[in-house]
């Protein structure tokens, strides 16, 4: 049985394997952070796509993106539900422009205000569902917990929540409860009402008509029988150039692409991932150096014994991987940790996903395989004979 001594070298000096964990995890975390802030963003700009309850979407040719107001006519919704293989269609209204929201004893600011149709269920969420049907008011609203705090908005008790005095586009709004959306590159802040309180507090948002006939989303529901392809051509061909039509998963990756191409946050960030892994490379190549360094003489004995350049190599590579693993899984902790705080701090989406802490675990390995390939050509260079005389 093989003596495992690049495990035996780690773990040999306990103060020495949690300090070099420290030196290593503050490398991941920095990985963390950066990929985390990267996608966060761009799931925050499309957590209320994927919060809809819809197979096919239906909007305007000239809305480049979701925070965009160019809308299309209501008719339109109508004239879907008659295409074969729709089982519902859904409008849904979005208002920034219009909407101010003002919370006793703080400044008007703008919020996103989402207007549906309360007995649809256009959410995903059952518990979301339920409380739109609970705005039977015009002036009922519901608010995003996760609004920024300078809002002003009530976040841990229901019936002080209740009893701010708020106003929405200068209405007075009876705020009723709280959803989970949370905020983006456009939106600090969201409610939900009825579509009587889009009429209610949006009157001059269409300007050619009544407030309910411009809509800014179109949700198309298919029956289980339907080819979402077929369904979606059926509806180009009825409804014309006046829409475009696209599946739930395009308009979501259509929405991360234009942010990602409109904005330099992803090369920021993936630059900020990289520096991440040089410097855990830079960390983890001075422990093993230094560890090279005290041991020199036991390496150039094992040279002398004729062990070669293969073995050094495999050694290093093997105590650069345990060093990082050490560090990698309190980074790991730390990081979920630190995702849930900035996550209720800044309002922002951030998922600690499978995918993610795979690529964080791929770059731990490229940082130890690195490291060990530079740490090792010390052993290399080094000449037993010069030593031990």
């Amino acid at each position: 049985m093989s003596i495992p001594l690049a495990w035996l070298n780690v773990t040999s000096n306990l103060g020495r394997m949690i300090l070099n964990a420290f030196g290593i995890g503050f490398a991941v975390v920095l990985m963390f952070s950066q990929i985390g802030f990267l996608n966060g963003l761009f799931d925050s700009a499309v957590e209320v796509i994927r919060l809809l309850d819809t197979d096919l979407v239906i909007l305007s040719p000239a809305r480049y993106t979701v925070p965009s107001e160019q809308r299309f006519d209501y008719g339109l919704i109508d004239r879907a539900k008659g295409v074969d293989g729709v089982s519902e269609a859904i409008p849904l209204y979005i208002d920034r422009s219009l909407a101010l929201a003002r919370v006793e004893g703080n400044v008007s600011r703008s919020i996103r205000v989402l207007g549906v149709p309360i007995h649809a269920k256009p959410f995903t969420d059952p518990e979301m569902n339920a409380l739109c049907e609970e705005l039977t008011d015009a002036r009922m609203a519901l608010v995003d917990r996760r609004s920024k705090a300078t809002y002003g908005f009530e976040k841990q008790d229901r019936e002080r929540l209740r009893g701010q005095t708020v106003e929405l586009s200068g209405r007075r709004v009876e705020l009723r409860d709280w959803v989970t959306i949370g905020t983006d590159f456009v939106y600090d802040g969201t409610m939900i009402v009825s579509e009587a309180g889009v009429e209610h507090f949006f009157g001059p948002r269409n300007a050619q008509g009544q407030p309910l006939a411009a809509v800014d989303l179109g949700l198309i529901r298919l029956t289980s029988e339907a080819n979402p392809e077929k369904v979606r051509e059926a509806l180009e061909v009825r409804l014309g150039s006046s829409i475009e039509v696209l599946t739930k998963q395009e308009l979501i990756s259509r929405e991360i692409g234009f942010w990602a191409r409109n904005t330099p946050i992803g090369i920021i960030f993936s630059i900020g991932t990289v520096m991440g892994m040089l410097i855990g490379v830079i960390i983890c190549y001075q422990i093993l150096f230094t560890d090279i360094q005290d041991h020199m003489a036991e390496y150039a004995t094992l040279k002398a014994m004729g062990y070669g350049h293969r073995y050094f190599l495999g050694f290093a590579l093997s105590q650069a991987f345990y060093l990082c693993a050490t560090g990698f899984f309190p980074g790991w902790l730390v990081s979920w940790l630190l995702y849930r705080f900035l996550s209720e701090w800044t309002g922002l989406v951030m998922r600690l996903e499978p995918n993610r802490i795979a690529l964080v675990a791929c770059l731990t390995l490229v940082m130890s395989f690195l490291s060990g390939i530079l740490a090792v050509r010390k052993v290399w260079r080094t000449d037993p004979a010069a030593l031990f005389k």
